[in-house]
């Protein structure tokens, strides 16, 4: 089962969500960028079971990154 992970990077902590399906996981990508809060939102695509997460220079490994954004 692939599941979506909406991950919100702040400053002060990140945050993070799960969703089963692509749609409310793009429409929360959306509202994350619209909000002006996160210096950075990434949505990928992951497996149950297959580790993932951020390399020494900041790349995601593990996962397939649908969507990026950078506040610059």
């Amino acid at each position: 089962m692939i599941m979506y992970v909406l991950i919100n990077l702040n400053y002060d902590g990140d945050s993070y969500q799960i969703f089963p399906n692509i749609e409310d996981a793009k429409k929360s990508f959306d509202e994350s960028i619209d909000n002006d809060f996160y210096h950075a939102v990434f949505l990928v695509k992951a497996e149950p079971g297959v580790e993932f997460g951020f390399g020494a220079r900041g790349e995601i490994y593990g996962a397939d990154v649908i969507e990026e954004f950078y506040d610059e």
